[in-house]
């Protein structure tokens, strides 16, 4: 259920940028191809793949 789970921790990003913790569960869950936006904090990319 790690793309069910990836659109909440995207939904709680966008009301929280700045959770760390958020963004490390968000960074275990995704696929290899999105990790170098993660690591950027590029929450466009994320919320634009994975839509709630």
């Amino acid at each position: 259920m790690y793309e069910e789970s990836i659109q909440y921790y995207v939904r709680a990003l966008t009301m929280n940028p700045k959770s760390d913790n958020a963004w490390k569960y968000l960074r275990i869950s995704l696929r290899n191809d999105l990790l170098g936006a993660c690591d950027s904090r590029n929450l466009d990319v994320h919320q634009w793949e994975f839509p709630l």
